[in-house]
């Protein structure tokens, strides 16, 4: 009985089986994975070189006082815009540099040597003559060829003195227009030879503006000889100099386009142009890195932007 009963179980266990996995849906196939797309190009990043500079007067002269001499005026003013010759100062001499200058600007040495050209010329034509008179001497059998040649050789002999002053006097005379020139842009256009004004001048050696002037410039004071007085230089362009890395000088070329930015005026930004890059570098000790100074161009056409002010470059590359 008990056997009948274990084998009913399993019989009525085996058609609930049967009967679950009827009632279960059936199992769809997953999808096929889809074909893998090819990747798109990579785009270099771009790399933005940055380095500090400070800017510089491309053309920018010295001006000094020629003697030690007292200041009479003062016309020459930070910033002011001049033209090449404008009077900046006028100084007053002492009487004893005044006297060794107006003796050098003199034309003795010029008039020494026409003297001397004049007296060989008489002296020619006193040979020419006795060469005519031995020439006629020697057909009446008067004269000896020893003494025709001996003309001929004083002939020749003035013939060469006369040619080295000549060329004396051509230097002389170019000396003496020069030193006319230097004294005319000392003392103005009156300074003539054997004439030197009282004063002297203080002029702007090139169009530009005056970048700088010293502070000990007033009336009245005396300044020892070749004391720098002036600085005159331009302002539009300006340079930018900058000392860069090794590695970041060898990815700039020449006329690489770069912003400039500045500390003291935020907000704003320029364009410059990288107008030089040198094959050596600074000097600097053999374990230490190289740095090169580059410049680049930078427009100033409103003359907003003055000498020593401090920026920043940017310059973005392609990696």
């Amino acid at each position: 009985m008990r056997l009948r009963l274990i084998l009913c179980a399993c019989v009525i266990a085996l058609m609930a089986t049967n009967v679950r996995a009827q009632n279960q849906p059936e199992k769809t196939p997953a999808p096929a994975p889809a074909p893998a797309t090819p990747a798109a190009p990579a785009v270099p990043a771009a790399q933005e070189i940055t380095f500090a500079g400070k800017l510089y007067s491309p053309e920018k002269l010295s001006v000094t006082i020629p003697y030690a001499a007292k200041i009479t005026s003062l016309t020459g003013t930070i910033g002011q815009h001049v033209k090449k010759g404008d009077t900046l100062a006028t100084f007053e001499i002492p009487p004893e540099t005044r006297m060794v200058e107006k003796r050098s600007l003199s034309l003795t040495e010029v008039k020494d040597i026409e003297q001397q050209l004049a007296a060989i010329a008489r002296d020619t034509d006193k040979q020419k003559v006795r060469r005519q008179e031995l020439q006629i001497m020697e057909k009446q059998n008067m004269a000896t060829s020893q003494a025709l040649a001996q003309n001929a050789e004083d002939l020749n002999v003035l013939d060469k003195q006369r040619t080295a002053l000549q060329e004396r006097l051509s230097l002389e005379k170019d000396l003496a227009n020069e030193r006319l020139a230097l004294y005319r842009n000392r003392f103005g256009p009156s300074a003539n030879f054997g004439n030197l004004p009282k004063d002297g001048i203080i002029t702007a050696p090139i169009d530009g503006y005056v970048l700088w002037i010293n502070s000990d410039m007033h009336n009245g004071v005396k300044l020892p000889a070749n004391t720098e007085v002036f600085q005159v230089g331009t302002l539009d362009p300006l340079l930018i100099r900058a000392q860069v890395y090794e590695l970041e000088a060898l990815r700039l070329k020449v006329g690489d386009k770069a912003a400039v930015t500045f500390d003291t005026m935020p907000g704003k930004e320029l364009t410059a142009t990288v107008s030089r890059i040198p094959w050596t570098p600074l000097p600097s000790p053999i374990m230490q890195p190289s740095y090169y100074e580059i410049e680049l161009t930078l427009p100033n056409p409103d003359y907003s932007l003055r000498e020593g002010m401090k920026v920043m470059v940017h310059v973005t590359h392609a990696k």
